[in-house]
């Protein structure tokens, strides 16, 4: 088994004015596809896991409780009406504009992401030896950027855009991803984190990719990390799935049922479960998964009858 590079999508602020002049999102949508892939995307038949979560983030990702459960300030409504709240991350505040975040009312730790994106994220584990001048640069260059336009994910952009701040937790070595095709859960992802904790955005990853029993299918990595010393990945057959795994597979059917396909993001902090996002267009569809995955989740995923 050898280690590969994992997708890693970057928002480039630079391709906003590229595409305004681009007619819709399908457009768009084949073109990252063709170039990412080097074969067309089949929308009137599609086939595989990816072209599928590519047709879904064009004609399904947009409907309603979609677009709220994938908003992370959303989420907490979305998790109230399916009487799982205690699955949240304590919210600390929310506000629309980085004018109006009460830096000195925060405390020493916290968290601060931007509701509709990727990646967005800012985790401050010392206030004190921070400048809050260079925190409010950053997250005003994220306030101006519209995510999703560039890998033509149209339900970001039906999301209003905010903060929420968040209570820091502690002790999370990393996250579990469990894909769910229409309710039922099939693939697990593993995300192993880079012991150099990064402040902002996405951290380095290892990603090791199991079926339900913690049979390893798959692993990949950030390119930064494909060094020797990850070479003891390579020899893993299976990993022990975390003593909570039955209680996210219980509320993440929960909150899957209604959706063709949703990866439920859970992580562990002092041993208490916690949902960390609903993630319907995984990578913007542009992930690398081996033929056998994409052909086996692609038969897994019924697609709604009708587009919108």
């Amino acid at each position: 088994m050898s280690v590969s590079t994992k997708s890693c999508l970057r928002f480039d602020t630079n391709t906003n004015i590229y595409y305004k002049h681009i007619v819709g999102e399908v457009p768009q949508a084949k073109r990252i596809f063709k170039k990412t892939f080097g074969y067309d995307l089949n929308l009137n038949n599609p086939k595989t896991f990816t072209e599928k979560i590519n047709y879904l983030k064009l004609y399904y990702a947009s409907e309603e409780n979609a677009v709220l459960a994938g908003d992370k300030v959303g989420l907490h409504e979305f998790l109230k009406k399916k009487n799982v709240i205690d699955l949240t991350v304590p919210m600390l505040n929310v506000v629309n504009s980085v004018k109006k975040i009460k830096w000195d009312r925060l405390p020493n730790q916290f968290v601060i992401k931007k509701s509709n994106a990727s990646g967005f994220n800012l985790i401050v584990e010392n206030r004190k030896k921070l400048c809050i001048e260079d925190l409010k640069e950053i997250l005003v260059s994220w306030e101006k950027q519209v995510y999703g336009l560039t890998t033509a994910e149209p339900h970001y952009s039906k999301m209003p855009s905010r903060f929420i701040i968040e209570e820091y937790l502690p002790n999370i070595d990393r996250d579990w991803k469990i894909f769910f095709c229409n309710g039922e859960p099939c693939m697990v992802e593993a995300y192993l984190w880079d012991e150099q904790e990064k402040m902002i955005g996405h951290r380095k990853t290892v990603y090791i990719t199991t079926d339900l029993q913690g049979k390893v299918l798959q692993i990949d990595a950030d390119e930064e990390l494909l060094t020797e010393s990850n070479s003891e990945y390579e020899a893993l057959r299976y990993i022990d799935l975390p003593v909570q795994f039955d209680q996210m597979i219980e509320y993440g059917r929960i909150l899957a049922a209604e959706f063709p396909f949703v990866r439920v993001d859970f992580f562990i902090s002092d041993d208490r479960l916690f949902l960390g996002e609903l993630t319907f267009t995984p990578a913007a569809g542009l992930d690398n998964y081996s033929e056998e995955i994409e052909r086996w989740l692609g038969k897994k995923i019924r697609l709604p009858h009708e587009k919108k």
